[in-house]
């Protein structure tokens, strides 16, 4: 009797564990369904800065042309794409692009150091679109840049990743004009960019100086160094990723002497040397 009462207890315990043990499928599926949920996060908007500098990239045949500082950049397919771009030449430029179903206008300079800024928008599928500016340029080399990759043509490429955003930052010095003083700064372009937290951003700063600059915020943790132009035209270019976890506007600037000096004007104004890093859900 005594052994038909331990057999029982035994079986009971086993049938309890095994209950336990075992979730139906509807609770597995919750569960792996939350699991991905949290792990998978993508990026809702996109914001891409273009900068055109005339007569200012080295090119091959050593003569210096007109450019797009991203000719060549990085988007997610399938996410609205806003571009904006800051045209330092006194001409106007086109981003033409047939297989996107582009042709922009890009409106110049009205005054040296004041860019022209256009902004359009496009929603990609994933893949490699070519674009090139058709108006006329680049009139010193005779159009030379029109039809060089990297110059005032290039490609969007539309990466299909969507955990992942992508930034694009110009330096040079003598770029930008302040009414302030009625002088031409060292400046960045842009100063101020917005990204979405908890996402990896991919940073590239093409720097034409023939000095260092920094990206400094320790509120984000971030103090980048990106080296200078080793001769005129051929720009430093730094990459490096980060990926900001709180939403808020965080200040940034460079913390290298530069805009003649340790107390440079441009450092310490935002929209030149300094600006700020917006960071939303």
């Amino acid at each position: 009797m005594r052994k038909l009462f331990l057999a029982g207890a035994a079986l009971m315990t086993m049938v309890s564990l095994a209950s336990v043990a075992a979730p139906t499928f509807a609770q597995t599926h919750a569960v792996a369904h939350h699991v991905t949920k949290r792990a998978t996060k993508a990026v809702t908007n996109q914001n891409i800065a273009l900068t055109i500098l005339p007569g200012s990239h080295l090119g091959p045949d050593k003569k210096l042309h007109d450019s797009f500082t991203q000719a060549d950049f990085n988007v997610v397919a399938g996410v609205p794409v806003t571009v904006t771009v800051y045209n330092y030449d006194s001409g106007k430029h086109s981003f033409t692009s047939s297989a996107l179903h582009m042709n922009v206008t890009l409106k110049g300079s009205a005054k040296t150091g004041v860019p022209g800024v256009t902004t359009f928008k496009f929603t990609p599928k994933a893949g490699n679109y070519g674009w090139e500016c058709v108006l006329p340029c680049d009139g010193q080399n005779k159009g030379w840049a029109m039809t060089h990759n990297g110059y005032m043509k290039g490609t969007v490429h539309a990466l299909a990743n969507k955990d992942q955003q992508f930034v694009y930052l110009t330096v040079k010095d003598g770029l930008k004009f302040s009414a302030a003083d009625k002088k031409i700064h060292d400046s960045y372009e842009p100063t101020n960019f917005t990204v979405q937290a908890g996402i990896p951003v991919h940073v590239t700063v093409v720097n034409y100086d023939s000095g260092e600059h920094s990206l400094t915020s320790p509120a984000l943790g971030l103090n980048k160094v990106f080296p200078g132009a080793a001769k005129e035209g051929a720009p430093g270019i730094s990459t490096f990723t980060f990926t900001p976890q709180k939403p808020g506007s965080y200040h940034w600037r460079c913390m290298i002497p530069c805009d003649g000096g340790p107390t440079g004007w441009a450092m310490f104004h935002n929209g030149y040397m300094a600006g700020t890093i917006t960071v939303v859900k």
